[in-house]
């Protein structure tokens, strides 16, 4: 430890507290300035003891010079100048306690720094933990990131293959691996949108339904299909609900585009984000053909709405007729 004062029975006074603390510590004594210097250009030291009047300077100085050097060291003020307002002054400036020079608060000023170097102490640790945990933090980020980027790279190869395989078959077995394709697509669709965001846990819904409602009329609507689009808000969501909701975006969209205008009739295909007090709410809505109830067939693609609704979370409200298009509306509880 430093004791800094320039009357030597304080200095000694000091050290005896210090060496009843810390028996195998050594203490470093500066009653000069020419000492103070040379202690300051020496090894680290905890804690600092010093007075505040001093003949060649005063305790401010000394805590202002320690902290530019040391920032974690504690400093004690043990003065008999000086009053409350100097010390709540001091204690703002970065003192760690101020402890009235008498013989009867030695106990009181022992106790001070046992206090502040274990504190110092857990500080330090504290801060080599923090710092771990933001490098372990940092690197998990960096490998969900490359993860992330594989599975974007996987499911645009899956995609391109799956295409591939298609054109080489024919009837229905190339329908299947295009559905297989779209879907993927879909899914690539919503993995690009992570990120977007800084977690990397969550995707920009909405940007990608933008994306999605784009690339499948551009692919599907045969150039007699308009796009409409009209969000009101943000939707971020987490990837596990992300997902099947792209997925089930995917099948509403994709199935009005097939069956809305079976004879390539010109049509306006609406997608709407809608952020209500209730919850967020998907809108998707064709002026096509419509159709009755007894005539939709319980398949693959009925099945697989539901089965997405309920991962994502969502309850699925369809309003149709003959001759009066289509509504699908998905809300988000």
């Amino acid at each position: 430890m430093l004791t800094v004062d320039d009357e030597p029975d304080d200095r000694a006074m000091v050290r005896r507290q210090a060496e009843a603390l810390y028996p195998q510590g050594e203490v470093i004594e500066a009653g000069s300035r020419e000492d103070l210097e040379a202690a300051l250009a020496g090894p680290p030291f905890d804690p600092v003891v010093t007075d505040l009047a001093l003949k060649w300077g005063n305790g401010r100085e000394v805590l202002a010079r320690v902290r530019a050097l040391h920032p974690t060291c504690p400093v004690i003020m043990f003065t008999d100048s000086g009053d409350e307002t100097t010390a709540v002054e001091l204690m703002k400036a970065g003192l760690d306690d101020y402890v009235v020079k008498s013989a009867r608060q030695l106990p009181r000023l022992r106790a001070s720094m046992k206090i502040a170097v274990e504190s110092a102490r857990n500080r330090t640790a504290l801060s080599a933990r923090e710092r771990q945990l933001a490098s372990a933090l940092e690197h998990q980020q960096t490998i969900v990131r490359e993860l992330h980027h594989r599975v974007k790279n996987n499911l645009q190869t899956i995609t391109s293959l799956l295409g591939m395989r298609a054109r080489t078959r024919g009837g229905e077995v190339a329908a299947e691996l295009k559905d297989l394709a779209g879907r993927m697509r879909a899914l690539g669709l919503v993995q690009a949108r992570i990120y977007d965001t800084e977690t990397l846990h969550d995707v920009d819904f909405a940007s990608a339904l933008d994306d999605m409602a784009s690339e499948l009329v551009r692919i599907h609507g045969n150039g007699h299909v308009r796009l409409v689009r009209s969000f009101n808000g943000p939707l971020t969501l987490d990837v596990a609900r992300a997902m099947p909701l792209g997925l089930l975006c995917y099948e509403v969209i994709l199935n009005a585009l097939k069956h809305a205008w079976p004879l390539g009739q010109a049509g306006c295909l609406t997608v709407e984000l809608r952020i209500e007090a209730s919850g967020p709410e998907v809108r998707i809505a064709d002026n096509g053909v419509g159709f009755t109830e007894s005539s939709v067939a319980e398949g693959l693609g009925t099945q697989l709405t539901r089965a997405l609704a309920r991962e994502a979370g969502v309850d699925v409200d369809s309003r149709t007729g003959a001759g009066h298009g289509t509504t699908v509306t998905l809300r988000l509880s």
